[in-house]
């Protein structure tokens, strides 16, 4: 059997083929299975099931967060930013005053993981699709005190009910920013103001500007002399 392949028993030669045909046979599957395994992926993919769920809202959360807010330079104080502040508050407490050139934090200077953390936690107290709804309507909601969230929502929960809190705060996430102690003196009154900061809320860009400019009135017709309410009336 040592001698060159034409002298090969055939028996020999069988098994030889036997096995050529089995490694081409096992080389084949396995590149249909790795290519089957590519295609899964694109297609996955491309239907939006490459990530789970809450990764997926997160992520859209801190997209919305960050063009809302996107980053800045730090914040530097100028000789305007204590001009008027007193020296001391009413109880007497001394009010510290920022000093020119100091550097100091906005509310909205918070990294993307403090964003994931307090999309995260709003998520688990009222839910994943509801925690991306407020991000939308509010969207400096993920750069308030997370650790208020589920306190102050039992709070609301025990004042109004689970449902009715939780509607409540997706009609006025500003309530996110109320801390538990806060939460707990909560009357008829919040949950109604609710429904009215819901209801302005596709208004507010022509009604703050309309606020301003009447609260201003009084000090235009001081300067002009001219009685301006009474030209709106008579119009």
């Amino acid at each position: 059997v040592c001698g060159s392949p034409g002298r090969l028993q055939p028996s020999l030669l069988l098994l030889l083929r036997l096995v050529t045909t089995k490694k081409e046979h096992i080389m084949k599957n396995l590149r249909l299975v790795m290519a089957s395994s590519i295609f899964a992926l694109f297609v996955l993919k491309a239907h939006g099931f490459a990530a789970p769920k809450n990764s997926r809202l997160a992520d859209e959360a801190v997209s919305i967060f960050q063009t809302a807010y996107p980053k800045k330079e730090p914040f530097k104080a100028s000789a305007w930013t204590s001009f008027g502040v007193p020296g001391y508050d009413i109880d007497g407490t001394p009010i510290r005053k920022a000093k020119k050139g100091e550097q100091r934090r906005r509310l909205t200077d918070i990294s993307e993981k403090q964003c994931r953390a307090s999309f995260k936690a709003l998520a688990q107290v009222y839910g994943q699709d509801e925690a991306l709804e407020i991000t939308r309507t509010m969207p400096i909601i993920l750069s308030f005190d997370n650790q208020w969230f589920g306190p102050s929502y039992k709070e609301w929960s025990r004042i109004f009910g689970a449902d009715e809190a939780k509607a409540m705060v997706l009609r006025n996430p500003g309530l996110l920013a109320v801390r538990p102690e806060n939460a707990a003196t909560a009357t008829d009154q919040t949950m109604n103001f609710s429904y009215i900061v819901a209801y302005t809320r596709p208004f507010s860009k022509i009604l703050l500007p309309g606020l301003l400019f009447l609260l201003a009135v009084p000090a235009m017709e001081a300067v002009t002399g001219v009685s301006i309410r009474a030209l709106l009336f008579n119009f």
